[in-house]
């Protein structure tokens, strides 16, 4: 019975330890000063980003520009 519950562990351990290399492994594939691009660079990092939950949706429109600085209101000449 120890036996059975010792290679179960080990099982586990070694399992995550794959999953941990396969998610280290995609996230070094993803250029690293870039946002991320719509096609993902190999299968590896699609199935990394998958497993976290990082998605690249298309923009439906334009992204809007926010600035704390809007441009100053014209007065209006008569």
């Amino acid at each position: 019975m120890l036996t059975i519950l010792i290679l179960v562990i080990g099982a586990v351990a070694i399992l995550v330890v794959l999953l941990l290399f396969t998610v280290v492994i995609g996230i070094r594939q993803e250029p690293p000063t870039e946002e991320l691009s719509e096609q993902a660079p190999s299968l590896t990092t699609v199935f990394v980003r998958h497993l976290l939950g990082v998605y690249v949706r298309k923009a439906d429109s334009p992204p809007r520009t926010t600035s704390l600085v809007g441009p100053m209101d014209k007065p209006d000449v008569k």
